[in-house]
């Protein structure tokens, strides 16, 4: 923390290496601009939502990370927010840049850049015991990018009764502002063709936290829907057409410590997807997940956590134009264990080494492909 000339500067910096070993290997991707065809032993890997799975940058097994902090306190009720990262499974990407305004304990308004607190990510926890979170929304860059930050505005106001307070936020956001987001589509981003553009994107959300303030419990509720369409320019086939995406999503998290040393997370989110093609509803998509944590502090240098997550994934398709209708469209069932262990050496300086076992069931119309991997990693970071 720096203070000077009324300013009040409090900034975090993380970084390090991490290192993955990861069985079976991802088969090589189709050539960049081709749709994946179905069935294929990339698409099974890519379900099982290991660490080179989804990533912006291209997969390393051995590869360099950081994140960034910061908050700029200018006047008793005026501060500015800045998170920041660069790592392969985002790349160079800002997850938090604004404004806030607090006029009054009770109530405040955040624009810029805004988390949209319909999820509970630790990607800034400086205590967090993973390398790759047990929240399927957490550690994969299409899901994350539906649920975690646009440009937008946010009102939220506090309040408190004895040992509890209440916080609560709604926000409007436009993720193609500044060209902030440009390519995210709900749970179709990675299906499209180069070629298809996006007109609009426009969401709001709405969230409670309940905190106990003796403990440091917490609940959380959210709710977020997402309007978009987009088209294909020029117009290459007749299933090209142009299409509006609707997405309701619905957030639970519970965060615990049942005892002083020992805590418990957990999370649930609920998706229901819709899209219309020319103005036709032809896909319904339903995905939910779930997450568990327990986490133990063995010692004062050491975090034991033990995770779970379940991700499913139903869509069903009706295309009268096509005259194709099929219940069990496509179907996804991913499960994942883990576990890790984090030392603190000191000066800033900690290891992470985590397990995870993951299995997966998908498949197109009726049919199912099962598989399952493994992925060890160790990481060395510094804090400051």
């Amino acid at each position: 923390m720096v203070q000077a000339d009324g300013l009040k500067i409090n900034s975090t910096f993380e970084g390090g290496i991490d290192a993955w070993a990861i069985t079976p290997h991802r088969p090589d991707p189709p050539p960049p601009g081709t749709r994946l065809i179905n069935g294929t032993a990339f698409e099974d890997h890519n379900s099982l939502a290991l660490p080179d799975a989804d990533t912006k940058w291209n997969y390393r097994s051995l590869s360099p990370w950081m994140r960034l902090s910061s908050n700029v306190r200018l006047s008793p009720n005026f501060e500015v927010n800045l998170k920041v990262r660069a790592d392969q499974l985002m790349g160079a990407h800002v997850d938090v840049a604004n404004i806030d305004w607090g006029p009054s304990p009770y109530l405040g308004l955040r624009a810029g850049v805004v988390n949209f607190n319909t999820n509970w990510c630790r990607t800034y926890d400086v205590d967090s015991p993973w390398l790759a979170e047990p929240d399927v929304f957490c550690r994969r860059k299409d899901f994350t990018n539906i649920n975690n930050a646009a440009p937008g505005l946010q009102a939220y106001t506090n309040t408190t009764w004895g040992d509890y307070q209440l916080q609560t936020i709604v926000g409007v956001y436009r993720p193609k502002l500044f060209s902030y987001e440009t390519r995210e589509f709900g749970f179709n981003s990675e299906s499209l063709g180069p070629d298809f553009k996006i007109g609009y994107n426009r969401k709001i959300s709405a969230a409670a936290n309940f905190l106990y303030l003796k403990t440091g419990s917490q609940l959380r509720l959210g709710m977020m829907r997402t309007q978009e369409s987009g088209a294909y320019n020029p117009r290459p086939v007749q299933e090209g057409r142009a299409r509006l995406n609707l997405v309701d999503n619905y957030y639970l998290g519970i965060d615990a410590y049942l005892r002083p040393t020992l805590r418990l997370r957990y999370s649930a989110s609920k998706f229901a997807s819709r899209d219309f093609y020319d103005d036709l509803l032809v896909v319904h998509d339903k995905d939910s997940s779930q997450t568990w944590e327990l986490i133990y502090e063995w010692r004062s240098a050491d975090l034991l956590a033990l995770g779970w997550s379940k991700f499913s994934v139903a869509a069903a398709v009706d295309d009268v134009r096509l005259n194709y209708r099929a219940d069990d469209y496509y179907y996804l069932s991913n499960s994942a264990w883990m576990t890790s262990w984090r030392h603190q050496w000191g000066k800033g300086l900690y290891s992470t080494l985590q397990w995870t076992h993951a299995s997966q069931t998908n498949g197109y119309e009726g049919r199912r492909r099962p598989g399952s991997g493994d992925a060890v990693g160790l990481r060395l970071g510094y804090q400051y």
